[in-house]
């Protein structure tokens, strides 16, 4: 019966979280509302124009870089906060259980030894 119920919130935890949470892939923890990590630019060191094209372009990226790090923090803190609060909720449900099915075993006990 325990396994029965852990199962079940299991479930519900993923099915909860799957609407918000980033992706958990082999170890990586990736954003799902951010868009795709700003690839940075190379360096064109061929002559002074294309240097300070790269430059443009290296400021540029890291403007995209500060905004994708930004929604990444914020999407992991509330992927946290999430996980942290289903995770909770089911452990207290599944306490609130094993002391319900405790208190109702030892309840019969005490009729059956009378």
């Amino acid at each position: 019966m325990k396994y029965y119920i852990v199962a079940i919130l299991t479930g519900l935890i993923l099915v909860q979280a799957s609407g918000y949470a980033g992706s958990l892939v082999n170890g990586r923890w990736t954003p799902a509302q951010c868009g795709a990590e700003p690839e940075p630019p190379v360096i064109n060191t061929t002559n002074i124009e294309n240097f300070n094209r790269s430059v443009d372009a290296i400021n540029a990226w890291q403007d995209r870089a500060m905004e994708y790090h930004a929604c990444m923090v914020k999407e992991a803190n509330a992927d946290n906060e999430l996980i942290a609060h289903t995770a909770n909720q089911a452990q207290a449900r599944l306490q609130a259980e094993i002391n319900r099915l405790n208190a109702e075993a030892g309840k019969v006990r005490n009729e059956l030894n009378k």
